[in-house]
């Protein structure tokens, strides 16, 4: 069962270009099952497993308070492993065909205020190297919606200044334009700047101290430290600004096709999620000013 699920992987991450996280995913998830199988249904063959296997296996992850969101998840890792089985004939049925995905409601995204932003944003002495790098960061991510992926595989010769665009990899290898501030473009040509003072070359731009590519642990790290040292209480991560920055567009009034665009979301529904947002806000602002609600507090 091993060599199946890592041909598997090998297979989702170069033929179906899936992202390096969802096949990271996909092996944790079915190392999981396997274990169960093994341990609790003594099976240790593809063609022994049948669909109540599987039942019991998420009626056990229930058993343990695993979350419906990662159940969801499991089941689907199971499902994607199954439907590669079928199409390579190494089993004639899919067994999990019938298998029902529990339904859970979705967690509206973290979204920090301008004032929360702008707090980062001062946090950070600039007078170092890496403050240099770091405001340039956060700056690229909140004007330009990038994921971290993206942002970390950015060459300087992707950045076009005349225009403030870039053009990065986004998921499933597909290209696509983004805009940056006049702000960041200050920040982006002031980093190489020092990076041309330290030697360091033209390839990727955003390094470490060392001139090595930043990692995307690093990255998470540094931005949950800064998000820290602003005395900011709710959990920031890259993505947190791809948050602020569809949410700040949507409460704007920006139409959201034009936001689907901007994050390269293939699917508007993955956009809609911004629409729940600004509903929150809606709310807020309602509640803060509307006379009768008001006397009612």
């Amino acid at each position: 069962m091993k060599k199946r699920v890592q041909e598997f992987l090998h297979y989702s991450e170069n033929i179906k270009q899936k992202s390096l996280h969802t096949v990271k995913a996909y092996d944790v998830d079915l190392r999981q099952f396997f274990l169960y199988l093994k341990t609790h249904e003594e099976i240790d063959a593809l063609g022994a497993i049948e669909e109540h296997h599987i039942k019991s296996f998420i009626a056990y992850l229930y058993h343990e308070n695993v979350s419906k969101r990662s159940i969801n998840r499991k089941i689907s890792s199971i499902k994607s492993f199954f439907h590669y089985l079928i199409s390579q004939r190494e089993v004639e049925k899919d067994i999990t065909l019938t298998l029902v995905v529990p339904k859970f409601s979705k967690k509206l995204p973290t979204v920090l205020t301008l004032e929360e932003i702008d707090k980062l944003r001062e946090k950070i002495d600039v007078k170092e190297f890496s403050g240099v790098r770091n405001r340039m960061v956060i700056e690229l991510l909140y004007s330009s919606g990038l994921r971290a992926s993206e942002l970390l595989s950015i060459c300087e010769g992707d950045i076009h200044f005349s225009s403030r665009e870039i053009r990065v990899l986004g998921k499933g290898d597909k290209q696509r334009d983004v805009f940056f501030s006049n702000t960041a473009s200050e920040w982006i040509t002031h980093f190489i700047t020092q990076k041309r003072l330290k030697g360091f070359g033209e390839k990727n731009l955003v390094v470490n101290q060392t001139g090595e590519p930043l990692s995307d642990r690093s990255l998470r790290r540094i931005i949950e430290d800064v998000s820290k040292s602003a005395g900011i209480s709710k959990h920031v991560s890259p993505h947190t600004f791809r948050h602020s920055f569809a949410t700040h567009l949507m409460n704007r009034g920006v139409d959201l096709r034009y936001i689907q665009a901007l994050l390269g979301h293939e699917h508007i529904t993955t956009t809609e999620v911004y629409t729940h947002v600004s509903r929150e806000k809606l709310k807020e602002e309602l509640e803060k000013h509307h006379p009768f609600i008001e006397k009612e507090r």
